[in-house]
């Protein structure tokens, strides 16, 4: 019995031990950083007034959703990697509804790029952005177009990050936390005491006690 309780709490300091080491690593030794940065389709003219911007056009939206599905392209993947951007990236079209019935109205599209290193995570996002130009050109040029009627991309505002993200090391920390209370009820159940259990007997003070009475004597034996 005394060894039992020594094991089990052995195993309960173990537990926590690890626990803690694994919050202390998430929240300051692996920390994940996202590049961030949203950017617009237009169509640039030049008048007498200076630049101006065309209205948004269903070719611009088109635009947005086939650079879009380039970036999904495994192949597209594979170079981004190629190049030095090894984030994981993401590109998503802006929208309305819902991911299975999305309806597409504006020309915007959102570039991500997360990493555990900062630097890595803003290269990533950069490189990308040189393929983003690339295939736009490609894609007008391809067709026959050229000149100064050709669709761009700017971005709207500046790009964000990289940027420490303290939600997923909030949610890393609930999740260690789970784990060492599963692990915790799994050492407490491994460890009780099953010796009453499996040895399928009673108590000692609820066993009954057999008296043998002595058998009486045969009619005709003397004593």
């Amino acid at each position: 019995m005394r060894r039992r309780v020594v094991i089990r709490y052995s195993c309960l300091a173990l537990v926590f031990l690890l626990a803690g080491f694994a919050v202390w690593w998430v929240r300051y030794k692996s920390p994940l950083y996202q590049s961030v940065v949203t950017v617009a389709f237009i169509t640039k003219t030049n008048h007498f007034a200076g630049e101006v911007y065309d209205h948004f056009t269903d070719n611009h939206i088109f635009m947005a959703l086939a650079t879009a599905r380039y970036f999904d392209n495994p192949g597209t993947q594979e170079r981004l990697r190629a190049m030095g951007g090894t984030a994981d990236f993401s590109y998503k079209v802006a929208h309305w509804g819902n991911e299975e019935l999305p309806v597409y109205g504006q020309p915007y599209a959102t570039l991500q790029s997360l990493s555990d290193d900062p630097k890595e995570s803003i290269d990533t996002l950069n490189l990308a952005l040189k393929l983003l130009t690339q295939k736009v050109e490609k894609l007008q040029t391809s067709s026959g177009a050229s000149g100064r009627v050709m669709i761009k991309w700017e971005t709207i505002g500046s790009i964000f990050g990289p940027q420490r993200q303290p939600l997923q090391k909030s949610r890393a920390t609930v999740g260690i936390g789970l784990i060492a209370v599963l692990a915790s009820a799994a050492v407490m159940s491994m460890t009780r005491d099953r010796s009453k259990r499996d040895s399928g007997s009673p108590p000692d003070h609820l066993m009954m006690t057999t008296v043998r009475r002595p058998k009486p004597p045969h009619p005709g034996t003397t004593t």
